[in-house]
């Protein structure tokens, strides 16, 4: 008998470990909390926040030594993995009370949102970008930036690196929507026949020269990191 309980207690154990080790994202995502699906967007396997600090002479934030301490922040998704997508969903679902709505209503909300989870992606990889500033000046020169330049202007500025093709060409570029989730870095998904990224790669680099700026923005994911449903999500 004792071994016995010995043995249901190790069980036990066992179980709430897992559940205690397990990411939020292995739930459905209609049950995700709203910090989770921002964390999700902000901090994961699938996005990542780049903040380039410095210091200068300001009124704003200043420190004791009087000068200001300037903090830019390039918040990097990809926008084409499912789970990012599933979390902007989740965020309008919060903000529209969907738990609470009746079988029918979600149901409608859920069809009008359908095509955001069922995006095709077979053939393109999209990375987004976001960007904030404490200062001012440079918050309004990067989106200005963001807004006006050209895939063609950027084919020297950004690169999607892979251990299996190295650098790999932006083929098209969508300024920030106005939906919220930024500016569109677009890569093709298949190289000479060849998935660009595969389960097996080690990992997938973003790197940004910012026009108009002195930023260099390099990220960083680790691909045994990206998996999701067993599955690689890009």
């Amino acid at each position: 008998m004792k071994i016995r309980g010995l043995i249901i207690a190790g069980s036990v154990l066992a179980t709430v470990s897992a559940l205690l080790a397990a990411d939020f994202w292995d739930q459905p995502f209609r049950e995700w909390k709203r910090d989770q699906a921002v964390k999700l967007l902000q901090d994961s396997p699938w996005a990542k926040q780049v903040v380039l600090s410095d210091q200068r002479g300001g009124r704003d934030t200043r420190n004791v030594g009087g000068e200001m301490d300037v903090h830019h922040v390039y918040t990097i998704r990809f926008f084409t993995a499912l789970p990012v997508r599933q979390s902007y969903v989740r965020l309008v679902q919060i903000g529209n009370n969907y738990d609470e709505l009746s079988a029918d209503d979600q149901k409608a909300f859920d069809q009008a949102f359908s095509r955001a989870l069922a995006m095709d992606t077979s053939n393109e990889i999209i990375v987004s970008l976001e960007f904030s500033s404490n200062e001012r000046q440079t918050a309004m020169d990067v989106e200005r930036q963001l807004r006006q330049i050209t895939a063609d202007q950027l084919r020297q500025s950004v690169f999607l690196i892979t251990d299996r093709h190295g650098r790999i060409d932006l083929t098209s570029y969508f300024p920030p929507s106005p939906d919220g989730t930024g500016a569109k870095f677009v890569f093709p998904r298949v190289i000479d026949g060849q998935p660009a990224v595969t389960a097996e790669d080690r990992e997938v680099r973003f790197e940004l020269s910012m026009p108009g700026t002195d930023h260099r923005v390099y990220a960083t994911w680790r691909i045994r990191d990206m998996l999701y449903g067993g599955e690689l999500a890009l």
